[in-house]
């Protein structure tokens, strides 16, 4: 029979190696990360200064306008400057893909600013586009890091969570200055408003669960809102009368909440490149470690295989009368290396359960949104309502309306 041994430690080093691999290309995109998570939050800020500016009574002059767009621009440069070269690979596809999605939607903001100066665009337009570029920026995020180890896996999605979360308050912050600004609040701004106010809760109960302990502690000085903007949401929820309410100061005390956030969502992805480090160094001292064993046993091979009465001597396979401590070097290698990534493998599981569920929530919502021709947040109540109406998760409810969908091809949005 022939000798497998030499087989399994090229294996095990493959498996070793192809793992650091992963960690050190995602090592080597931190300053990509950190500057489309700097352009999103200019775009966030020049998204609520926007919506100020639409709202005629509000005191917005055009500088301050013009000084968040210049603050945008600054950081799509800074952007552009860390993309990667593209390079023909097979598993740089999707995020190739994605940049292409990402950079042809930025191409219009130029005349959507065009727009907004000159108040030829209604306010819940304006937020809708600029939440359109956001979201082709949190892909991106989200797309760069997919291919990386396992064993980062509660970092990014508490991570992912978090950016999410981040952005749903600065879509209130934009929501509640028009409000504010002109006075009322409609129905469907109610609505929307207690919307995101859940969809905040529940991303951040589940960076909560995967979240650091400094990142933990960090959100916890700024996750509960202040009493004056507590009123103020109560007001704008509730349909109580706004006088006397300032959208500016609704304005700056989301404002202020969302920088504090911004702090947060930074020491997140220090942690997230942190365990890349320590994952590298662990990796490369163990593999370093693994080599010398190796050079201190005689070559040949040996395997000692356990509850084997039918050999002699305990059960050992020897070849050429070599020592037995290679083959169990290697086998406890081999067991270990299995359990480690199983226990990884199960936590990227639900780590990708989490963020597939989310998926399939949008496409069933853009089944809706093109079934009954209504927006998205009247997409997400009818959701809501069949999923309480079946007595089922709504993320059950939208895997089946996919299915169906499928079934019956249906178009729907990926």
């Amino acid at each position: 029979m022939q000798n497998t041994t030499d087989y399994a430690w090229r294996y095990w080093s493959a498996s070793r190696e192809s793992e650091r691999l992963a960690l050190q290309e995602l090592l080597n995109s931190e300053a990509l990360l950190d500057a489309i998570s700097a352009l999103i939050h200019a775009l966030q800020r020049e998204r609520g200064i926007s919506t100020l500016w639409l709202c005629r009574d509000s005191d917005l002059t055009l500088p301050q306008l013009i000084t968040r767009q210049d603050e945008v621009d600054k950081a799509l440069s800074g952007m552009l400057t860390q993309l990667p070269e593209p390079e023909k690979r097979a598993a740089a596809s999707g995020f190739y893909g994605r940049v292409a999605l990402t950079l042809q939607a930025l191409s219009g903001l130029t005349a959507l600013r065009e727009e907004v100066l000159c108040h030829k665009l209604p306010h819940t337009a304006a937020i809708q586009q600029y939440s359109e570029l956001i979201r082709h920026l949190l892909h991106l995020i989200f797309e760069a890091a997919d291919n990386a180890s396992h064993s980062m896996s509660r970092a990014l999605l508490a991570l992912f969570s978090f950016m999410q979360g981040k952005e749903l308050a600065g879509q209130e912050r934009a929501i509640g200055a028009a409000g504010f600004a002109a006075g009322a609040f409609s129905k469907a701004d109610r609505q929307q408003l207690v919307t995101l106010l859940e969809s905040q809760d529940r991303s951040f109960s589940t960076f909560c669960q995967f979240a650091d302990e400094q990142s933990l502690q960090a959100w916890h000085a700024i996750a509960e809102a202040g009493q004056e903007t507590e009123k103020l949401r109560r007001i704008a929820c509730s349909g109580m009368s706004t006088r006397g309410t300032d959208a500016q100061r609704w304005f700056q005390l989301l404002s202020e909440r969302l920088d504090g956030m911004k702090q947060t969502e930074q020491l997140l992805r220090q942690q997230v490149m942190r365990i890349c480090r320590d994952g590298i160094a662990q990796l490369e001292t163990a593999n370093a470690a693994t080599l010398s064993e190796a050079c201190r046993q005689p070559s040949g091979y040996s395997l000692y295989v356990t509850n084997t009465p039918w050999l002699e001597e305990g059960g050992m396979l020897d070849s050429a009368g070599i020592a037995p401590q290679l083959g169990r070097s290697l086998l406890a290698l081999i067991e270990n290396q299995a359990q480690r990534l199983q226990a990884q493998e199960d936590e990227l599981a639900a780590m990708h359960a989490t963020l597939t569920e989310r998926k399939q929530i949008d496409r069933a919502k853009a089944l809706l949104m093109q079934h009954y021709q209504c927006d998205e947040q009247q997409a997400w109540h009818t959701l809501r309502k069949m999923a309480m109406d079946q007595n089922k998760r709504v993320g059950e409810v939208a895997r089946a309306m996919i299915e169906v969908a499928a079934v019956f091809s249906l178009p729907h949005t990926r």
